[in-house]
C-alpha cells in the first residue's frame, strides 16, 4: 500500500511538472477587437469606465433592449439614471454601442441620437 501512495506522489509531481512547462506554450486568449475598439472610443471622448468589462456588457445589453424593441431615447435616459454619465456621454455611448455591437439599428435610432453615432469602426 505505501507503494501505491509514493506512486501517486511520483505521478502527481510529474504532471505537474508537466503541466507547468506546458503554460508557457499554451495559446494566449486574444482580446476582442470589437471591444477594444469600442473601449478606445469611449476613452477618446471622456468616458472612462471604471470596469471595461462591465462597460462592454453594457454597451451589448444596449443592443439587446434594441433587439426587443425598446426606444433609444429610453435607453439613454435609462443610462443616466444608472450611470454618472452627461446626457451627452449616455448618448455617445449608446451610439458607440450601435456602431460596435449592433449597425443594423444605425439608421433605426430616434433621430436626435443619429449625430452621435460615429464611423464605422475598422
Amino acid at each position: 500500500m505505501v507503494a501505491m501512495n509514493v506512486g501517486s506522489a511520483k505521478w502527481s509531481t510529474a504532471c505537474a511538472l508537466l503541466f507547468a512547462a506546458a503554460l508557457p506554450c499554451a495559446p494566449s486568449a486574444s482580446a476582442d477587437q470589437t471591444d477594444d475598439a469600442f473601449i478606445a472610443a469611449l476613452d477618446k471622448n471622456g468616458i472612462t469606465m471604471s470596469d471595461p468589462n462591465a462597460a462592454i456588457s453594457r454597451g451589448r445589453v444596449m443592443c439587446a433592449a434594441l433587439d426587443k424593441g425598446q426606444d433609444s431615447s429610453v435607453l439613454l435616459m435609462k443610462l443616466i439614471k444608472d450611470t454618472n454619465l452627461s446626457a451627452k456621454q449616455a448618448g455617445f455611448f449608446v451610439g458607440v454601442s450601435v456602431a460596435s455591437y449592433c449597425p443594423q439599428y444605425k439608421g433605426t435610432l430616434d433621430l436626435s441620437l443619429n449625430w452621435l453615432i460615429p464611423p464605422p469602426i475598422m
